[in-house]
């Protein structure tokens, strides 16, 4: 057999000392970086509101009238919608436009953001969907039901087209959230008509399904999702997706679903004003802080960005490497404008830097990992160093990560 004529060209993440990052495991980290965002986002929320079934109702409502925007005006208008839907999702026209087609949302949805597992049972009285894996598993119960109203909506605009108006035709639970302590989350939907059930609230969904659920045995589970498997997701009805694009797509959905979506319920969450830019930057440096407090963390960053010894451990670029790799996964572009012992200064466009999502961008981007970042060089590096952000306002801003005596230092 011959030698193959080259070694084979993949795509990944330049680090700032050279080093290439897997485009697979630079998409795994950005999916993480996200959650972990939206992580820090839930613990402000918990402190500003400590009604637990409050909190996530109205999570679920706002996440749930999000997710139905689409469904906005006219008939003919939603009408519209749904058949770019269908066109897009290679559905049949002889396909009946009811809430079970609701469902290829949801999937892919799961796929796109490596919530890897399968479709048990895709029928028009039941869905069942079981994953073995979710990104999002750490951000706590209130995502776990947030996500419940969001495939509601899913379900009941693939239900307007029959109707002419948004629906409530199924009764969904999650009978099983890895966020909760679960192997799995497992999702099933089922006809109120069909199984004689009654319509739920916001809390009312994650409850047992009328009929058994199947559980795969461990030996048959994955780790990953299509995409990171075979290269493209394949749906029901034959449609295809690179990870190319589904990379993209949750580089820039990830951040509006889990974070922009219960942000509009959480910011009303203030019983005084300001309670809420106030709490933000001090979860967020906490975190940031916690990242590095122990020693192998340290070591551990510094093999997997190939820092070289002569760079020390009191040095900036340290910092800078690491910023520069989680913007580089998470698909940022950026600019070096210095990279030396004396401190790091990193430019970025504020709308790209904001705007993951062009049509939602978030200030609490910039917010949140001033805030993080901030913390984090206090272990990662000395708390003789600071990270600081110029510019906010303006067309590009400015990372900056320097020396900085501050003597009301958070």
């Amino acid at each position: 057999m011959a030698l193959k004529q080259r070694v084979d060209l993949h795509r990944g993440v330049e680090t700032a000392f050279g080093k290439v990052i897997p485009e697979k495991e630079a998409y795994s980290f950005c999916l993480r970086t996200i959650a972990a965002f939206s992580a820090n986002i839930f613990q402000v929320m918990r402190i500003l509101n400590d009604d637990w079934e409050d909190r996530t109702a109205r999570i679920c409502e706002t996440a749930n009238m999000m997710n139905c925007a689409a469904c906005s005006g006219s008939e003919g208008q939603l009408q519209q919608y749904l058949n770019a839907f269908y066109d897009e999702w290679n559905i049949p026209e002889f396909v009946d436009r009811e809430a079970w087609i609701g469902a290829i949302w949801g999937d892919y949805g799961d796929e796109a953001e490596d919530m890897a597992g399968r479709v048990i049972q895709f029928t028009r009285n039941r869905v069942e969907k079981e994953l073995d894996s979710c990104p999002w598993d750490i951000v706590g119960s209130e995502m776990c039901n947030m996500t419940t109203a969001m495939f509601t909506a899913n379900f009941d605009i693939a239900a307007g087209g029959e109707h002419g108006k948004i629906t409530n035709d199924v009764a969904l639970n999650m009978c099983e959230a890895r966020g909760c302590g679960d192997p799995h989350c497992r999702v099933v939907a089922e006809r109120l008509d069909a199984f004689d059930l009654d319509h739920q609230g916001w809390l009312d969904h994650r409850g047992e399904s009328a009929a058994p659920v199947h559980d795969t045995p461990p030996e048959r589970r994955v780790k990953h999702a299509q995409g990171l498997r075979n290269g493209q997701y394949t749906q029901t009805f034959g449609e295809e997706h690179s990870f190319e694009w589904q990379y993209n797509w949750v580089a820039q959905m990830g951040w509006v679903w889990s974070i922009s979506f219960p942000l509009i319920a959480i910011r009303d969450m203030e019983k005084n004003d300001g309670d809420f830019d106030r709490v933000l930057p001090i979860v967020f440096s906490t975190a940031g802080k916690n990242h590095f407090v122990d020693p192998f963390a340290r070591e551990g960053l510094r093999a997997w960005l190939d820092i070289p010894r002569e760079v020390g451990d009191n040095d900036p670029r340290v910092m800078g490497a690491y910023i520069g790799a989680i913007m580089g996964c998470q698909l940022v572009p950026f600019e070096w404008e210095a990279f030396d012992s004396d401190g790091v200064t990193i430019k970025v466009s504020t709308d790209d830097f904001n705007g993951r999502f062009p049509m939602a961008p978030l200030d609490e981007i910039t917010a949140g990992y001033e805030a993080e970042w901030n913390g984090a060089v206090k272990t990662l590096v000395s708390p003789e160093w600071s990270v600081w952000i110029d510019g906010k306002d303006d067309e590009y801003q400015f990372i900056q990560i320097g020396r900085k005596i501050d003597t009301h230092m958070v």
